[in-house]
């Protein structure tokens, strides 16, 4: 089965630490939704769109923020474990877009539909183990 999902391992551009596991979906119908990118939250395990990536992912003049490093499937399950939290000051300004995308276009995608279940419930799993 061939996806229609690219996936991107999310890297600060200063330290090169992981910063995000990022998903595109650049053959969609909707052309915002070609060029949004998905963040993986960890708690609760969703990827949510995240307007801050996609303005730094679409950049053409000026400093990127972070790097982008397209995967596979697999590397993207292994790096989902792997994924930091949010803090809350992040997962509220990730709800409050400033540019690019509206508040309408921060949709979620299931973990399970683009990782697979047994990810899903790895991350569901170690998002209760932190509580």
């Amino acid at each position: 089965m061939a996806t229609q999902w690219e996936y991107w391992d999310i890297r600060d551009a200063t330290t090169g630490a992981q910063a995000w596991l990022g998903v595109s979906r650049p053959g969609a119908r909707a052309t915002i939704d070609r060029v949004k990118i998905w963040t993986l939250i960890t708690t609760p395990p969703v990827f949510l769109a995240n307007w801050q990536i996609s303005v730094d992912f679409h950049r053409t003049e000026g400093a990127h923020r972070w790097t982008y490093t397209h995967i596979d499937v697999t590397e993207a399950r292994r790096l989902a474990l792997t994924t930091p939290p949010l803090t809350a000051a992040d997962r509220a300004r990730l709800t409050r877009p400033e540019e690019f995308l509206t508040l309408a276009q921060i949709d979620r995608k299931p973990v399970a539909a683009l990782l697979g279940k047994k990810t899903a419930e790895q991350l569901a799993a170690a998002a209760r183990a932190r509580r």
